[in-house]
């Protein structure tokens, strides 16, 4: 996967932008010259290189099923205490040998987070 662009509502892009760096990590990445003509884009990158890019929707409507997976490995344990020191709950499940942790951003898109068994 290179990206995934998420819709968020309009005066949101600042809290989810504050969420993907502070809470799972990501870094503010600068689009090139070419895309940055299009508006004001808001693009965040992962260690491992994949990003993530806001769209501002004034209609935004989050889906209570689609989703954004990623896969953190060890680093999901560092992630679930800054999501819980910040006041979110995520619903952690384990299956396929993995635990997946559910929680949503704060223009209400569903992310699920995946890392090794607790052990």
């Amino acid at each position: 996967m290179h990206h995934v662009n998420l819709c968020v509502p309009e005066g949101s892009a600042d809290a989810e932008a504050t969420w993907l760096v502070d809470l799972l990590g990501y870094r503010t990445a600068e689009p090139g010259p070419d895309v940055a003509k299009l508006g004001n884009p808001r693009w965040f990158e992962a260690d491992d290189g994949h990003q993530v890019h806001l769209s501002v929707d004034p209609e935004h409507r989050p889906s209570g099923r689609a989703h954004t997976a990623v896969r953190l490995g060890a680093q999901l344990d560092t992630v679930l205490a800054r999501l819980e020191a910040s006041g979110e709950a995520p619903r952690v499940i384990t299956f396929d040998g993995d635990r997946h942790a559910f929680t949503k951003d704060p223009a209400g898109n569903l992310w699920e987070l995946i890392g090794p068994p607790e052990g």
